[in-house]
């Protein structure tokens, strides 16, 4: 029950897209349904990395000062917003459609060749990286199925995954103090989207070969 109560707040449902917002719209919208529907219906939940996007915890706890929300609060509307902008995403949204036919062509032909290839590891990590372990609350514990699919669908990691989401939410930041740090997160935003761009060619290219030899 609580889980569906959590779920009504899901950017898919909304009328407006999610997307198009500012984090200070996806704030204040985030704090008014809580108010309204109750803190208690949305669960606690963590994806944890092995590593992270240096500097990024540190711009995250400096994001939830300047807006005065505790890290946690400001972790869950980022990764919400950062879902939402990413659902927008034309390269992720083929990753999946692609990664989708591989995986039933695989069940189908009783291939699991097809299964190792779609489901290794891209070798995309940040161009720069603090080795550490970290973890980062998401929105709500519905978010983790979706994250999985799309993460399995990027090759990567979820933690992975929900720091793309964060730094893309934080660049929709209306704070002038964060001018110079915008430049690095856009750097590592294009970074992504270039070894994405480079996955889905690969998965493009394996389902054309296999069609072929049907």
């Amino acid at each position: 029950m609580e889980e569906s109560r959590g779920a009504r707040l899901s950017p898919k449902l909304m009328v407006d897209s999610v997307a198009d917002w500012d984090l200070r719209q996806v704030i204040e919208h985030i704090k008014k349904k809580e108010k309204e529907e109750g803190s208690a219906a949305v669960q606690d939940t963590r994806v944890y990395s092995r590593s992270c996007i240096r500097f990024l915890n540190t711009i995250v706890d400096e994001v939830a000062s300047e807006y005065d929300v505790s890290r946690g609060r400001m972790c869950r509307c980022l990764t919400y917003h950062g879902s939402a902008i990413m659902d927008n995403d034309r390269v992720l949204q083929d990753l999946l459609k692609r990664y989708r036919a591989l995986r039933k062509l695989s069940v189908e032909k009783n291939d699991p060749d097809i299964a190792d290839i779609i489901n290794s590891l891209a070798p995309y990590t940040p161009r720069d990286v603090d080795a550490s372990k970290t973890s980062f609350r998401v929105y709500d514990s519905w978010m983790l199925a979706d994250l999985d699919e799309k993460a399995q669908a990027c090759g990567v990691f979820p933690g992975q995954l929900v720091q793309i989401l964060i730094l893309r939410s934080i660049l929709t930041c209306d704070v002038p103090a964060f001018a110079q740090v915008m430049e690095r997160l856009t750097g590592e935003s294009r970074r992504w989207d270039m070894w994405m761009n480079f996955r889905l060619s690969v998965l493009e290219v394996a389902v054309a070969r296999w069609e072929s030899l049907l």
